[in-house]
């Protein structure tokens, strides 16, 4: 079944559920004492002049829940159609972060579920509901508990705990495993979010209002009272060791020990993946995401999937919009993003038609909830689609494309190989232009790829204009017979939607940018070459041997139109988004200096395959 949004129009047209307002809501702060004595801080938001028994929809955050006194009021939800039926809001600052005492661990794996004495997020979550069960008035016993990002990863393993008055959550964008999302990325270090490095790795003064009273380094900062940064490709290129960071962060930053310490996928890594951990889900779980998320596309598509697998019993549920990180919050009626639109109040209609009567059904038994397994965006044609079981294996049949010497996406392998030089001094930047920011520019995951198909250092491999659709869903593999003249190597590959030459302009193209012929990314897939056969166990390359490599690419819903182009590329950097290989071999990238970077010669062979998964 196929939903396609409406106009804008259709959105003034909804129903209230409820009489609060915002002005109804008063605000009562208090500490909640966890089993090992530490206190919580806690502010809860309800309406005063309820009569009726509400259910609780807490966020557990490390990103403060300011405004700190009772007189003060905060937004209290994104979702209007939530604050008009009612609930109690809770919002809680995590352990060791702003008013909350305790010491704060990124990530902090479930160190209870390996000793019952201890401590952690599960239990503080356990704890926390047990008060709430107990104190609140006005309480009907149902809790739900949901977020985006972090909040999301409080959400999602709330999940775990087993707590008899849980009874849904929402996790958005979660944080799942920080090897394969956010800092790092398959054995690559995530250079854009070096900036926030000193926020989850320096011990906060608890409790604290203000969260750190240290002054971060910020030397690609030129002029920070009129916002004056460097320019990052030029600030990093400068300085490509990782050791060169050093400088920029705080000296007691125990979360950057931890990856330099483990720049391997061991043990320490493995206890911190919250998807193994997910078969002890014991309540109702709806993942939200959006395709576009730069940040935890990981733990969207990972979360529910092995939520399907393990605790089917649950009937696990996913929307994928076509949102960025977080923009399911937003409200602002026509949505774009970067240079691509996407629809007419796609939010709103999400948090009007999904979310609110999703906690109203679970929390409050009123209505009914929402019927599907999962409500995918198809990136290709713009328009929701709904399924009733895991859409990313509804694929009946795979296409096989090989990369031919000659720049042809071909469909018949074909002899031969396409040599490109990589330069640890040039790197292939990840967006047209200089404007880099302080984290990815969100935009990135949809942009125009017609600067890097210009580059020598890009391999491009492009197919015949389509003579119908292809729907793809899936994982796409991404299997690229490869070779170095020296020992490692990072293997990035792009697969792009070609828009037509002879596409007419239509109103909502963004004014100023040529849309037809546009390359539109529609995954982005890499690797540290050393990795490609275990994440525990790295190895160099023997040189100029061709060994193959596997390069990851996340699920895709996607159609390929009639009259547009697939194409490949194929690149060795994508920077200052991720660190540079220094392409010698070195025992760990994080401990290589200035010297060991070196030019080098990649080959890829036309053996290589990428293999969609088609829907018929």
């Amino acid at each position: 079944m196929k939903f396609i949004l409406l106009g804008f129009s259709v959105f003034v047209f909804f129903t209230t559920f409820g009489q609060y307002t915002y002005e109804d809501y008063v605000k009562k702060e208090v500490y909640i004492e966890m089993r090992d004595g530490v206190k919580l801080f806690t502010s809860i938001y309800q309406p005063g002049n309820a009569e009726e028994k509400l259910p609780v929809l807490i966020k557990r955050t490390p990103y403060s829940c300011a405004p700190y006194g009772d007189e003060k009021m905060k937004s209290i939800t994104h979702n209007p159609h939530l604050l008009e039926s009612g609930y109690i809001f809770v919002f809680q600052d995590m352990r060791g972060r702003y008013m909350s005492e305790g010491t704060f661990e990124n990530t902090k794996p479930p160190y209870s579920f390996f000793d019952k004495k201890k401590t952690d997020e599960v239990t503080d979550s356990y704890d926390t509901y047990d008060w709430l069960k107990k104190n609140l008035k006005n309480f009907n016993g149902n809790i739900g508990q949901y977020g985006n990002s972090y909040l999301g990863h409080t959400a999602l393993l709330a999940s775990t705990t087993g707590h008899p008055n849980l009874k849904a959550v929402m996790p958005m964008a979660p944080v799942t495993n920080f090897y394969f999302e956010d800092f790092n990325r398959y054995g690559l270090f995530a250079l854009n979010y070096l900036p926030v490095l000193d926020y989850f790795g320096v011990a906060m003064p608890n409790p604290s209002k203000e969260g750190h009273t240290v002054d971060f380094n910020a030397p690609y900062v030129i002029d920070e009272e009129n916002e004056l940064n460097a320019d990052y490709y030029e600030f990093f290129r400068s300085q490509q060791a990782l050791t060169e960071l050093e400088k920029m962060l705080h000296p007691e930053n125990v979360f950057w020990q931890q990856i330099k310490d483990h720049p391997d996928y061991d043990e320490f890594r493995q206890k911190r993946d919250w998807i193994s951990y997910l078969n002890r889900a014991k309540c109702k779980v709806m993942v939200v995401g959006g395709w576009n998320d730069e940040q935890n596309l990981y733990g969207i598509l990972n979360s529910y999937q092995k939520l399907d697998k393990e605790v089917p019993q649950l009937e696990p549920q996913l929307v994928l919009g076509p949102w960025s990180h977080g923009h399911n919050k937003r409200r602002q009626g026509q949505y774009s993003l970067g240079n691509i639109f996407y629809g007419d109040s796609v939010s709103e209609r999400f948090q009007r038609e999904v979310e609110h009567p999703y906690f109203e059904f679970y929390l409050k038994e009123r209505g009914t909830a929402p019927d599907f397994s999962a409500k995918v965006w198809n990136m290709g044609t713009h328009e929701w689609e709904n399924f009733n079981s895991n859409p990313f294996q509804k694929a009946s049949d795979s296409l096989t494309f090989y990369l031919s010497k000659e720049g042809v996406l071909s469909r018949k392998e074909e002899d031969g190989a396409s040599r490109f030089y990589s330069d640890p001094e040039n790197p292939v930047p990840f967006i047209e232009g200089n404007h880099f920011h302080r984290m990815a520019p969100k935009h990135y995951m949809n942009d125009d790829q017609r600067f890097a198909s210009k580059r020598p250092d890009v391999l491009t491999f492009t197919s015949d204009v389509l003579t119908e659709d292809i729907t793809v869903s899936g994982k796409i593999q991404a299997l690229i017979d490869f070779a170095t003249d020296h020992q490692d190597a990072d293997v990035y590959v792009k697969v792009i939607d070609v828009l037509p030459l002879d596409r007419k302009p239509v109103e909502t193209d963004p004014e100023g940018i040529k849309m037809n012929g546009y390359q539109k990314l529609v995954r982005l897939g890499y690797i540290r070459g050393r990795y490609r056969d275990s994440f525990e166990e790295p190895k160099p390359f023997t040189p100029n041997e061709m060994d193959r490599v596997n390069v990851p690419l996340l699920d895709v819903h996607h159609t390929f139109k009639k009259g547009h182009k697939i194409m490949i590329q194929v690149q060795s950097s994508m920077f200052p988004l991720f660190d540079i290989n220094p392409q010698k071999w070195v025992g760990s990238i994080y401990e290589a200096e200035q010297s060991d970077f070196e030019e080098a010669f990649h080959t890829v062979y036309g053996s290589s395959q990428i293999v969609f998964p088609v829907v018929k």
